[in-house]
């Protein structure tokens, strides 16, 4: 088994940048959804309802971020010129302190969206744990730091597809190649290159995955959405596809390193699964 694949998303619910190589700090990779948009109220802003999100590309830049979308101008994004100011942003429930950037950012992203809205940074100040393991942060991902995916997982989930559903639309940072299907299921630890992981819990998937990523339209058969739920519904409710991850150590990762199984666990079973 080797590492095949690693994306950063630096923009929550954005187009993610595919990457060679990668620093692991105990946030996840770097750069990964270090940004978050809020609107007037305070609350996240994701592409599960402006699907038209996913269309903006990001370039990482020595000074910051590059972002580029439909009908729009370029948007160069320097670290050095946010603000002091830290607001409230609620993600799943939970409030966080983000770090406003400045409002000539606001204005492009409120334009794009034909909303207002805010960009936000996980910053020095800002703070937040994941669900399940209260002392490992995570910044503003959904709950845990990484996703993983093997690409086994993906090929079967397309044989029972009525059309082709990518790797992007379900967002991993980490693909692994050379297992069998929902082989990730099992691990309960795992070691890429020097660093180790937990595999925590099982990636329950929403709205989102239906967005397709090139036209930022939604599936009108709701797919794969709508087939993961016949065959891999959860004892939570949910639809399960790709396993998030804790990192235990810091470290570089980078594509074909070796993916090592340390220890495994019993997986959930699926009574529709097939």
């Amino acid at each position: 088994m080797k590492l095949s694949q690693l994306n950063t998303y630096p923009i929550k619910s954005t187009s993610g940048i595919s990457i060679s190589r990668s620093l692991v700090t105990e946030y996840g990779l770097a750069f990964d959804r270090q940004f978050v948009l809020s609107d007037s109220k305070g609350k996240f802003i994701t592409a599960r309802t402006k699907p038209a999100l996913v269309l903006i590309k990001t370039t990482l830049t020595p000074q910051g971020l590059t972002l580029t979308a439909p009908d729009m101008p370029p948007l160069e994004i320097h670290y050095g010129d946010f603000s002091d100011q830290y607001q409230s942003v609620t993600i799943w429930g939970t409030q966080v302190a983000g770090q406003h950037c400045q409002t000539q950012y606001d204005r492009w992203f409120s334009d794009y969206l034909q909303q207002p809205c805010q960009l936000l940074f996980f910053g020095q100040a800002s703070e937040r744990y994941t669900p399940m393991l209260e002392d490992k942060p995570v910044a503003f991902a959904d709950g845990y730091p990484i996703l993983l995916i093997s690409q086994a997982s993906l090929g079967d989930l397309n044989s029972r597809c009525q059309g082709e559903i990518m790797m992007a639309n379900m967002r991993p940072n980490i693909v692994v190649s050379g297992t069998e299907p929902y082989a990730e299921d099992s691990w309960k630890r795992i070691r890429i290159g020097t660093v180790e992981f937990a595999v925590v819990t099982p990636c329950g998937r929403c709205i989102f995955t239906t967005v397709d990523p090139v036209t930022g339209q939604r599936s009108s058969l709701r797919e794969p959405l709508s087939i993961l739920k016949q065959y891999r519904k959860g004892s939570d409710g949910e639809a399960h596809f790709g396993q998030n991850l804790v990192p235990l150590n810091t470290g570089v990762i980078e594509l074909g390193d070796p993916v090592t199984v340390l220890e495994t666990q019993t997986p959930e079973q699926y009574a529709c699964e097939t």
